[in-house]
């Protein structure tokens, strides 16, 4: 069924005449998808009737070890797109191909290999997979595709257009950062008229060299709100070619939209607001029960041209939180700064998830403005370790006197923003200490054990790609040098000792470090038990070190502790020794 399907809609369509050529590009459905939206938008694309479609990757949620669900996920894609009288050409995406076997499914389905070219009167069209070098090499591509695509662009330079799709946007990446992209210069130096790609969700366009570069918002793919202000729309591409020029309509439903309605240089101002323009005092929130209270101050500047004139409002669980004022105005010239003070009760910290969100219109250029939706990065969490006085028996077996007079930490969130609570199988996290070491338990239970993933059995193995937990110890708490442990069901970890200081950051993969871990196994659950030496992290703190803990569950997603969750010891919270 499936490949006879496959064999009735695509095929390298040479046959097309005449002075102009109509594509149709599609984004992202795929990533938290949106019900309905895809399919709604395909029924668009086939009202205008085009050539021929193409997509910029993630079709199927993916991610999957049951090929069968894999399959099943593209059935439901083919049949969705079966209703287009024209060919549909497919590029891959991280979540349509995560292995060599998510590779073989695509290609089956898509009648080419990962990576293929064609050609549609005198216009070149080039496909390119970059899923899964993306963040190790420039451009993302391995050597032999990068010869590969050197070897079909000096081929094809003699015709009229060319254009290129992938999936992750790294040019966006080299530009922002000032980092050379040896894909986008190759692009350039054989006069490439258009690059689309997906991957972020949302609208960006850029040109350069006379190259266009176009980031598709969602066709379908889960958006953080619909603000257009900040290039967040459902939508896709209308491509027209006339004869060496091409003409690229925003289809916006029920609406056209010019191609630069929400520039390269208006994303880099948005990203600014988002990650400079406010900035929160801290609140320390013990992971204990008990109300608390405190003020804290926000402090917003103003980077637009034009003075601002908005209110801050807060959006909260009232069950968990208080904030007074929930509202207060705000005026401030451009240029401005300005701090608004607020008072926060938390009324339970071991139960915090979601945080309390701000909210405001935020002005970034003359007639242009977006809402900010900032969750409460000002909470730093404090997590109690209980002194024992017997040393752990280091088994796998959370049976120890230790583990049950201690409440474990379970309250996390599967949201980098804090916006959510936790969307895996529940999570058991145990803190103990005695004189010389630090001892964590951890019960990550899971309603289909048959489904874990744990491939890595040796040191500093791929245990990233595993069901895992990880964490990051500043033991000095300098918020500065930090280690870094990612551990699997078979106890196998993968571990480095790190730093960041002024803004470069170092990891050391050769670092070993001083755990002993074992790995147990429960009904309902997979368990670690680790002992830590204090002095084989020394040197270090006495009474605080900076911590940050997170699982992987690959099938489900993951969630952390302390959010935001990554490589900066400043955002960590902290664990206190009792």
């Amino acid at each position: 069924m499936l490949k006879y399907f496959v064999a009735s809609i695509i095929f390298i369509s040479t046959r097309l005449t005449g002075a102009d050529l109509r594509f149709a590009v599609i984004g992202d459905r795929a990533g938290s998808h949106t019900d309905s939206v895809f399919e709604e938008i395909i029924g668009e694309v086939k009202l205008l009737t085009p050539d021929f479609v193409l997509n910029v990757g993630d079709l199927i949620e993916g991610y999957e070890t049951d090929t069968m669900i894999t399959k099943a996920q593209w059935e439901g894609i083919l049949n969705t797109i079966r209703i287009l009288p024209c060919p549909f050409h497919f590029v891959p995406g991280n979540h349509d191909i995560e292995s060599e076997i998510d590779t073989g499914i695509f290609e089956k389905v898509s009648g080419t290999k990962h990576y293929y070219s064609f050609d549609v009167q005198n216009s070149h069209f080039i496909i390119l997979d970059n899923t899964s070098l993306y963040w190790q090499t420039e451009g993302g591509l391995d050597s032999a595709q990068f010869a590969w695509l050197t070897t079909d662009l000096e081929t094809s330079k003699s015709k009229d257009n060319s254009f290129a799709f992938f999936h992750i946007p790294t040019w966006s990446d080299s530009w922002n950062n000032a980092q050379a992209d040896t894909v986008e210069a190759l692009l350039e130096r054989y006069g490439v008229k258009a690059v689309f790609t997906g991957h972020h969700h949302t609208y960006t366009y850029f040109e350069k060299n006379g190259t266009k570069y176009v980031t598709l918002s969602s066709s379908g793919g889960g958006l953080d709100d619909m603000d257009i202000g900040k290039g967040n729309l459902f939508s896709y591409l209308l491509v027209t070619v006339r004869g060496k020029e091409a003409d690229i309509a925003v289809m916006k439903k029920g609406s056209v939209l010019e191609p630069d309605f929400f520039t390269l240089e208006d994303n880099t101002l948005v990203l600014k607001i988002f990650k400079e323009a406010f900035t929160f005092s801290p609140c320390l929130v013990r992971d204990e029960t008990g109300k608390t209270a405190q003020v804290f101050k926000v402090t917003v500047k103003n980077f637009g041209p034009d003075s601002i004139k908005q209110t801050i409002k807060w959006k909260y669980n009232h069950k968990k939180y208080s904030i007074k004022p929930s509202a207060a105005p705000l005026a401030m010239a451009s240029g401005e700064a300005k701090d608004v003070s607020f008072e926060l009760a938390v009324f339970n910290g071991s139960n915090i998830y979601p945080l309390p969100q701000l909210t405001m219109v935020y002005p970034y250029k003359h007639e242009k403005a977006c809402t900010v939706r900032i969750n409460a990065g000002m909470i730093k969490r404090i997590a109690p370790v209980m002194r024992i006085q017997k040393p752990v028996v280091l088994d796998g077996i959370l049976n120890d006197a230790a583990w049950t007079k201690i409440k474990p930490i379970t309250d996390l969130t599967s949201s980098q923003y804090g916006s959510s609570g936790s969307a895996i199988d529940e999570t058991q996290y145990y803190l103990a200490h005695d004189a010389d070491n630090l001892y964590m338990a951890i019960r990550c239970f899971d309603k289909d054990l048959g489904k874990l993933k744990a491939l890595a059995t040796e040191h500093d193995g791929a245990t990233y790609s595993d069901d895992n937990i990880w964490f990051f110890l500043d033991s000095d708490y300098d918020k500065e040098t930090y280690y870094q442990a990612i551990i699997n069901s078979n106890g196998a970890v993968y571990d480095r000792r790190c730093s960041l200081k002024d803004g470069v950051s170092t990891k050391d993969l050769e670092w070993n470090g001083p755990w002993e871990i074992r790995s147990g196994k429960e009904p309902n659950a997979w368990t670690l038990e680790i002992k830590i030496p204090k002095k084989g992290l020394a040197p270090f703190n006495e009474k605080q070190w900076g911590f940050a803990f997170r699982r992987l569950q690959p099938r489900l997603g993951d969630a952390g502790w302390q959010i935001p969750f990554g490589h900066d010891p400043s955002n960590f919270g902290i664990i206190e020794f009792k």
